[in-house]
C-alpha cells in the first residue's frame, strides 16, 4: 500500500510538498543501524533509510478515541486524552503483537497505551516504556510476568510522534525525539 509522505521546508507559513510513496522495506536490522535517540535511550524500530518528515492523519479521533494509521515501520495509534493528540507506534516490543485495541489512560505525564497481551505499558508522549510484561491479559502477576518476561524481546522504548495541527484542518504525524 502506498502511503502519503509530505515535506515542508521553512518556517510557518511555508509550502508543503505532498507525493505518494511505497512503505519503506521491513526486515532485520543491519549491522551498525542506530535508533532514533541514540545510546541514552533505546529504541526497538530501526531504520538504516530516513523516516518521512509528515505522515497524513485522515481522520482527527474524538476525545477518549482513537485512529490507526499506517506508518513506515508498521501502526501508529493517534488517540485524543484530556483534549491533545498524542501518537504512538502500535506493535508491543515485546512479543511484536497489536496494541490497537490496548487501554489507554491519562496520567500525570501524559497518557499510557497498555498492551492488552503482557501488560506492558509506554508513555505515549514519549515512548518511553513505564512497565514491563508484568502478568497476562490484564492480570498482575509476577509468577507469570517473571516467566512470560524471558520470552520474546528485550524492554524497550517505543516510538512517539509529534501531532501536528494545519491550519486547513489536516493533521500530520512527525517523529518525535522527546
Amino acid at each position: 500500500m502506498a502511503a502519503l509522505l509530505c515535506l515542508r521546508a521553512g518556517r510557518a507559513g511555508a509550502a508543503t510538498i505532498c507525493f505518494e510513496a511505497a512503505p519503506l522495506a521491513r526486515g532485520p536490522v543491519p549491522a551498525g543501524a542506530t535508533g532514533a535517540f541514540g545510546a541514552s535511550q533505546r529504541l526497538c524500530r530501526f531504520s538504516t533509510a530516513s523516516p518521512p518528515e509528515a505522515i497524513k492523519v485522515p481522520s482527527a479521533p474524538e476525545e477518549g478515541g482513537r485512529t490507526v494509521v499506517d506508518g513506515p515501520q508498521g501502526p501508529i495509534i493517534v488517540a485524543k486524552v484530556g483534549g491533545e493528540y498524542f501518537a504512538v507506534d502500535g506493535t508491543c516490543p515485546h512479543m511484536k503483537k497489536s496494541m490497537k485495541a490496548g487501554k489507554i489512560e491519562a496520567g500525570p505525564d501524559g497518557p499510557t497505551l497498555t498492551c492488552r497481551l503482557h501488560n506492558s505499558s509506554f508513555n505515549m508522549k514519549s515512548g518511553k516504556c513505564v512497565k514491563w510484561v508484568t502478568g497476562a491479559l490484564g492480570f498482575e502477576s509476577s509468577v507469570v510476568g517473571g516467566l512470560v518476561g524471558k520470552l520474546g524481546g528485550e524492554k524497550c522504548d517505543i516510538q512517539a510522534y509529534k501531532v501536528v495541527e494545519s491550519e486547513d484542518g489536516g493533521m500530520w504525524l512527525e517523529a518525535s525525539s522527546e
